[in-house]
């Protein structure tokens, strides 16, 4: 009988369909979650100092930063989130894109009052309606 201290160390595999792949999970393949911009505005406590990814409109364009939101037209409020960093220049007015950035609190006076906004970490990635 062979104790388990004997065993030379082995890889796990995972088989499936007759191939085996090594059953190695990584963090950095799992891909974020994309939130909605009302769940991050409406729930900042959650967010705030973390990565966040959200999907949306440009819904309007101010001076150095855009306000993004759930839809592509309508009324500014307080709940649309400002957004700063590189690649905001080229975004363009109702425009639907999936940002990736810090969601952080001070820093920006963004014309809807919002104390928090979104500092991209990646360019804005165009997404299809």
């Amino acid at each position: 009988m062979l104790r388990s201290s004997t065993l030379a160390p082995t890889t796990l595999l995972l088989c499936l369909g007759g191939f085996a792949f090594p059953a190695i999970a990584s963090a950095a393949t799992v891909p974020p979650i994309v939130h909605k911009v009302g769940a991050v505005t409406w729930n900042a406590k959650k967010y705030l100092s973390k990565p966040v990814s959200v999907r949306g409109y440009v819904l309007a364009l101010g001076d150095g930063y855009v306000l993004f939101s759930d839809e592509a037209t309508g009324a500014i409020s307080a709940h649309d989130l400002p957004v700063t960093g590189a690649g905001i220049e080229t975004m363009v007015l109702k425009g639907k894109y999936t940002l990736e950035g810090y969601f952080v609190v001070g820093g920006l006076k963004a014309s809807n009052g919002n104390p928090n906004h979104l500092e991209l970490t990646a360019p804005p990635m165009s997404s299809t309606p």
